[in-house]
């Protein structure tokens, strides 16, 4: 049975129910209906709170998200989606043992789901900041074998110039650029490649345009600012750097307000 004829089913037979019980007596189907409605909204609870959830992240709400993704999955018929969602955001909030607990038992749960790459895709996340970082590629290179993603593409080329073979990195961070170009984080990652491999003018060409569409995640303004003094351009190199300063930074990003300071302090010697 498929899931429109479940759904089909799911609506008709309440529907039938509630109409006979109308026709035996108004008062009857009236509380069938009512009946009902209270059942629907117990189903429905998950599915409304991750709702609402989901639009106070994107206000910027992150508590209130957090805290309306923790009650859809407190009911114990979350699904798969809202579950992770709740992972991502504990994680998002420093709380990596409750975000692995979630997720190892979504894993365990999903064996034979096409939903279980896009688990180990938040999964590998928690293994980074964990400190386990070639876990976290390794799974992220099992990932995207059959779940090619902007997200994945992401992450993976980031943790792949954290391992430290930079052409290996480039040859993949080219396939994210190929994948999507019109996304800051693949293109900071290919700019970010450029950089650490000595290629300046190619990183530059990246970073132009990226900084055009003004990101609001710091760390373009920082590795374009690094690019710029490597190029001889100080002034320039400065004035771009602090612009990283006016960004939100997160737990997930990957320099710290420390770091960019710091860098700016070394500059102005």
């Amino acid at each position: 049975m498929n899931s429109k004829t479940k759904g089909l089913i799911n609506f008709l037979l309440p529907a039938a129910i509630i109409l006979i019980a109308l026709l035996v007596n108004k008062w009857l189907g009236i509380a069938a209906l009512l009946v009902y409605i209270v059942i629907l909204m117990y189903m429905l609870r998950p599915s409304v709170l991750a709702l609402i959830g989901t639009r106070k992240y994107a206000q910027g709400s992150t508590e209130e998200a957090m805290l309306l993704f923790g009650r859809a999955y407190a009911t114990g018929r979350a699904s798969v989606r809202t579950s992770v969602s709740y992972a991502y955001l504990l994680l998002k909030n420093k709380d990596l043992q409750k975000s692995e607990e979630i997720l190892q038992k979504l894993i365990n749960a999903n064996q034979n789901s096409p939903m279980l790459p896009y688990i180990k895709s938040i999964m590998a996340l928690v293994l980074w900041k964990k400190g386990n970082l070639n876990e976290a590629a390794s799974m992220q290179e099992e990932v995207i074998q059959t779940y090619k993603t902007t997200s994945v593409y992401g992450s993976l080329g980031y943790l792949l110039i954290l391992q430290g073979d930079l052409e290996k990195a480039l040859k993949f961070n080219l396939e994210a650029y190929e994948y999507n170009s019109s996304d800051n984080i693949i293109n900071d990652n290919l700019g970010q490649n450029y950089l650490l491999l000595g290629m300046y003018d190619k990183a530059a060409e990246i970073y132009k345009p990226l900084l055009e569409k003004a990101p609001t995640f710091p760390e373009p303004y920082y590795n374009y600012g690094l690019v710029l003094d490597k190029l001889g351009d100080r002034e320039k190199a400065l004035e771009t750097m602090k612009k990283a300063l006016d960004c939100k930074f997160s737990y997930l990003s990957t320099i710290t307000k420390d770091d960019v300071e710091a860098k700016l302090s070394e500059l102005s010697d």
